[in-house]
């Protein structure tokens, strides 16, 4: 991509991790010249336009990841294709192409947002360099944006008890999934009747939480709230043919998963006159409740979560100001000791002063 230096135009030309330039008096002559030495270099023209470049690493990431992932990939590269305006080659791609389009997420969208489709192009690349052999990523030169991170909600004891008890026998059964496991949403919305061992009182949760994103089950004892629940549910439940445990009832999806349900929990925190929450929510208070009510430790409540990292399982706990609390107050009485001391200190000094 040319660029103005001391009143003339660059070409920039890099291939095979060399670069190559030269200087001309107009920006249109800079364009031709990186054209014609791109052509020069590459005789054959086996080169891989970046449209072809991103179809072929969806399609991986179509078979790989989830679907939320796969969508933030697919909509990121609708994106970036927008905003470049023409059908590059990937090696004409440069590291001004990414950083401008990054901060224009970030300036309409959010830095977050802008960091995110950074993660997602640089995973792109890498799989590029290490599949297509593609010599140069130019993701690894923008610095992400900083992002201050908001403290998680979750909600308190007293709204859960609120939540439960305006929900009805099914809408409880749905509930006892994720405070008696404290699983992510997708994992309760793939659940399947094979998973669920009411012998053994075991319930088997999947998640692609793993390095090569293949499905990974584990499994929980059930307590007794969930497995009478589930049974409830069992031998209620209205299409008996279905693997699947939760399935719409209503409506065009009908006998299908669920894939959101965003109504489910906005509704319930209404009639129950609560402050809304997500899923997600459910699964940091059953994190909470384990550590600060009954004082588990993180490693074991790492296992009930599934945490591949501990640091994970920590931020989800958020006791550590719980821990620094009582050393906080030993500081305050130290300090309040002094204070006392000095006070009486100079009392003593005054009254022996009017003494005279």
């Amino acid at each position: 991509m040319p660029f103005r230096d001391r009143g003339m135009w660059r070409g920039v030309v890099k291939i095979n991790g060399r670069r190559f330039t030269d200087s001309f008096e107009t920006k249109r002559e800079a364009i031709n010249w990186e054209n014609e030495f791109r052509k020069k270099s590459n005789p054959s023209g086996n080169s891989l336009s970046f449209k072809d470049f991103s179809d072929q690493y969806l399609a991986l990431a179509k078979s790989k990841f989830s679907k939320l992932t796969y969508y933030q990939k697919e909509f990121m590269t609708k994106r970036f294709i927008k905003y470049l305006g023409l059908n590059l080659d990937v090696d004409q791609i440069q590291p001004s192409h990414i950083h401008g389009y990054l901060l224009e997420q970030a300036n309409t969208r959010s830095n977050y947002c802008a960091n995110r489709d950074r993660k997602n192009l640089l995973a792109m690349w890498n799989w590029g360099q290490k599949i297509l052999d593609i010599s140069y990523n130019p993701v690894t030169k923008i610095d992400c944006f900083p992002h201050d991170r908001k403290m998680q909600y979750v909600p308190p004891e007293n709204d859960i008890l609120r939540l439960i008890a305006v929900a009805d026998r099914k809408e409880r059964a749905f509930l006892d999934c994720y405070l008696c496991t404290g699983a992510r949403r997708s994992e309760i919305f793939n659940l399947k009747w094979e998973d669920v061992n009411f012998e053994k009182r075991e319930i088997r949760l999947w998640t692609r939480k793993t390095r090569d994103g293949s499905m990974e089950g584990e499994l929980l004892p059930m307590n007794n709230q969930l497995y009478e629940s589930l049974r409830w549910y069992w031998e209620n439940r209205i299409f008996k043919e279905s693997p699947f445990v939760w399935l719409c009832e209503e409506g065009p999806n009908a006998g299908k998963p669920f894939n959101y349900r965003r109504r489910f929990l906005k509704g319930l925190c209404k009639r129950a006159g609560i402050r809304p929450f997500g899923f997600h929510s459910l699964r940091r208070y059953v994190a909470s409740t384990l550590a600060d009510t009954h004082k588990v430790s993180a490693k074991t409540i790492q296992r009930i979560l599934r945490h591949k990292s501990l640091q994970t399982t920590e931020r989800y706990i958020q006791n550590l100001n719980h821990d620094l609390a009582g050393v906080m107050e030993l500081l305050d009485v130290k300090i309040n000791q002094s204070t006392t001391e000095s006070t009486t200190n100079k009392k003593s000094d005054l009254e022996n002063l009017l003494s005279r």
